[in-house]
């Protein structure tokens, strides 16, 4: 696999920081070739230099917000305008909410929805169709925990809500191409050290959560991507407690 994979491409979202950013270091020391996107421009440059600086490979950006319903095609574009054939693509990009459902307004829902379902959907749809044609792809979608357990109370139910579905969707995705040489991998950690928890609006000092608790996320990407090559479906990012929760959950009703 890893012959495969040495100077394809691989497209990530969400790659300025957190799991993304690790997944775009790892996939790069895998020899891919790799295009970051991101809101953050300034960001994906440190990034894109710091690889190229680290790796024989090549490095695109493309700075997107994927809450703006235009944005997955428009990055599609940009690999096609470049003549970019993306072999691996990660949907990666998301956050969280902490209030409940009803303080939320119309247009956060629609942001909320457009990052973590919508352009997943949608930039899946768009890159699968290339990749039954060259017979070849991977697509990580990084999921969670939240969407193997009940997902609880207010907005957080939504996102819960939603990594089930990326589960259900990963699994019908698989059965469909799998002829086509194209697998599908729903990774799903449990609580990690990124960006994300700062942006759901989360006041979270690291060193106060558990270390049995906390995931690092050098450690998430390397499980992902290699998941991901070694043809699993849901794979629950290795760790006594998730593994456990998961388990549990499933002798209580939801």
């Amino acid at each position: 696999i890893m012959k495969k994979i040495k100077h394809k491409n691989a497209l990530i979202t969400g790659a300025s920081s957190g799991i993304g950013l690790e997944i775009s270091k790892y996939l790069a020391k895998k020899g891919m070739n790799i295009v970051i996107t991101a809101r953050r421009e300034e960001n994906l440059r440190e990034l894109k230099k710091q690889i190229e600086n680290e790796y024989d490979v090549k490095v695109h950006m493309i700075a997107k917000d994927l809450s703006k319903k235009e944005s997955p095609q428009e990055i599609y574009n940009f690999c096609k305008e470049n003549m970019i054939s993306i072999d691996f693509l990660v949907n990666n990009a998301g956050y969280g909410f902490v209030d409940e459902f009803e303080d939320y307004s119309n247009p956060e829902l629609d942001d909320f929805l457009n990052v973590l379902l919508n352009s997943l959907v949608k930039l899946t749809h768009l890159f699968l169709k290339d990749m039954k044609q060259n017979e070849f792809g991977r697509i990580l979608q990084v999921s969670s925990v939240a969407g193997l357990i009940p997902s609880g109370s207010g907005a957080i139910g939504i996102y819960g809500n939603i990594k089930s579905f990326i589960n259900e969707f990963t699994i019908t995705l698989n059965s469909t191409y799998k002829k086509s040489n194209i697998h599908v991998c729903s990774l799903c950690p449990g609580f990690t050290e990124t960006g994300f928890n700062a942006r759901a609006g989360f006041k979270i000092n690291y060193s106060d959560v558990p270390s049995f608790l906390l995931m690092d996320s050098k450690e998430v990407a390397k499980q992902g991507v290699e998941a991901t090559l070694s043809n699993k479906e849901v794979y629950i990012v290795k760790g006594g407690f998730n593994r456990t929760a998961v388990f549990l959950t499933k002798l209580f009703p939801k």
